[in-house]
């Protein structure tokens, strides 16, 4: 089978754009990134929240030239730690200048003196000093995870300044305004550094600046000044299985990566096909990765992966996140038995109740009463975050009148318990209702044991959990083909803490016959990779 991109930061900038399949609710979300107001987009892990975005920046490019667009990603915010209360805060604002004055150098926009050195607390006069000396602040915010450390942030300018300088820009050189797009918004298990984003989200905020960003569902800590109503644009990135245009939309994302015997083996297999269309629930990473995973397309095989991908490794995916952070380990653990051991279960009584009665109903949802327990909705958050339920709705009535909040479970999770799930698969999605679940009051008896393992917002456990993390070896990461890491390991790269530090020149000197282009391809999967590893 094919190779697929599984991530945005793998893809040249210049084949975005072809690779891009947009229906029309990516068009409503696209348009909502392209507006003058903020926007915050919301999606699991690996639904396209990247994508999107860079499709977004590249069309603004092509349609507006009187527009600065300026991609800055935050995946290396998970090795920040220093002695200052607000690291993170700092380290955005370095970044996001350092990225705008490279993006405005690419465009051939003029800086001024006056605006380069209201972009300067150290008076530099000088786009190219100014450059210089941000980078060197966020290169010492990057490194400060080998130690606790102090960085010299007096050459930052003020908010205010950079506001000023950001309009004089625009004025100087006949520009609308500055976009941003910021992705990896912050490190999920670090909620002082989300709160700290969205306060620079809204100080930003000019008739000369929009920002959009990426952010995940049910993790996400807003802080006390950021209301979602008032301070931005708010759009979710969901795939719906029961939409009408859901597998064709999946087989034209996957048709812009096959080649010819894989687009015929999908035509001439299509019924198989749409059961691993289905078994994603909308990720289209996860469709990627069971396709990838495919020796040959026949029932045998997709049944295979269903319910190794489905059963399995989703789950240890999900388990892991308490291995890497071990204050959420008691949340997380708890979460996945909660649904393993009781939703799963209950639902699957529940379709098979009503095959028995020769009922034509089926069901992926469950119902939460909204009193239930705080660690129940906490344990559901994090389970939305990997992508194994999504939450479907708020303020449901229930059958006995009262509110909860209803889910979906993946549909793939499902339909793995069934011995041949491809066989099952067409039946079962046609009965499918929204409208049945399984309900779970505010005392069920399922919530045993959830009481008091709230995850713990320690930094020193996070720092712990980090080193532990950057010594894993380099085979936990799960998304570098096998041919990626023979070759690290190869050049004595074994480590993810010896990926992180190795550069581009030192993958083109000690791997045999990769040069330049295909060692910048290999360090940025590689990167992208090990950063999302460690944020979760």
């Amino acid at each position: 089978m094919n190779e697929f991109y599984l991530r945005t930061e793998s893809i040249k900038q210049t084949d975005i754009l072809d690779l891009s399949v947009v229906n029309e609710a990516d068009r409503s979300i696209l348009a909502a990134l392209k507006s003058n107001e903020p926007c915050l987009l919301e999606g699991s892990r690996g639904t396209g929240k990247s994508f999107l975005m860079r499709v977004a920046e590249l069309e603004l490019e092509a349609e507006n030239e009187s527009c600065a667009t300026v991609f800055v990603p935050f995946n290396m915010s998970s090795l920040i730690s220093t002695e200052d209360n607000l690291q993170f805060y700092h380290w955005m604002m370095a970044k996001t200048l350092k990225y705008l004055l490279n993006k405005l150098r690419r465009k051939g926009i003029v800086v001024s003196s006056l605006s380069a050195n209201l972009l300067s607390n150290d008076e530099n006069e000088n786009e190219n000093e100014v450059q210089v000396s941000l980078k060197e602040i966020v290169k010492l915010f990057e490194e400060s995870y080998k130690g606790s450390a102090s960085v010299d942030i007096s050459a930052l300018p003020d908010i205010e300044d950079v506001k000023e300088a950001i309009q004089m820009i625009c004025e100087e050189n006949s520009l609308d305004r500055v976009i941003f797009f910021f992705d990896e918004a912050a490190h999920v298990f670090r909620p002082e550094q989300q709160r700290q984003f969205f306060n620079l989200f809204k100080d930003l905020r000019s008739p000369y600046i929009t920002c959009n960003a990426a952010i995940y569902p049910g993790v996400t800590h807003f802080g006390d000044s950021f209301e979602l109503i008032h301070d931005c644009t708010y759009k979710k990135l969901e795939r719906n299985i029961s939409d009408p245009d859901y597998l064709q939309y999946f087989k034209d994302i996957v048709f812009k990566q096959s080649d010819e015997n894989l687009r015929s083996d999908i035509d001439r297999q299509r019924a198989l096909f749409n059961t691993l269309s289905l078994s994603s629930g909308g990720n289209p990473r996860m469709l990627l990765r069971t396709l990838q995973d495919l020796t040959k397309l026949n029932t045998s095989n997709v049944n295979t992966v269903i319910k190794s991908f489905y059963r399995n490794q989703i789950w240890t995916e999900h388990t892991e996140l308490g291995e890497k952070y071990k204050g959420h380990r008691g949340i997380i653990d708890w979460g996945r038995d909660f649904l393993e051991n009781s939703v799963i279960p209950k639902v699957a009584e529940y379709n098979n109740v009503r095959k028995e009665k020769g009922i034509d109903e089926s069901t992926i949802y469950f119902w939460i009463h909204k009193d239930s327990p705080e660690e129940v909705k906490e344990a559901l958050r994090l389970l939305t975050y990997t992508g194994i339920i999504r939450k479907v709705d708020n303020s449901v009535r229930a059958t006995r009148v009262e509110l909860g909040s209803r889910y979906e479970i993946k549909y793939g999770c499902m339909i793995s318990l069934e011995s041949s799930p491809h066989n099952e698969s067409s039946e079962f999605f046609k009965n499918l209702s929204i409208k049945k679940f399984p309900e779970f009051g505010k005392n069920h008896s399922s919530y045993s044991g959830s009481r008091g393992i709230l995850l713990t917002d320690d930094e020193q456990q996070y720092e712990e959990s980090l080193k532990s993390l950057l010594a894993k070896p380099i085979e936990v990461l799960v998304l570098l083909t096998q041919w990626q890491k023979e070759k690290l390991k190869g050049a004595g790269v074994n480590t993810i803490e010896q990926l992180h530090k190795s550069t581009e020149q030192n993958l083109i000197e000690k791997i045999y016959n990769v040069g330049p282009a295909r060692a910048r391809l290999m360090k940025n999967a590689a990167a992208a990779e090990l950063l999302e590893y460690i944020s979760g």
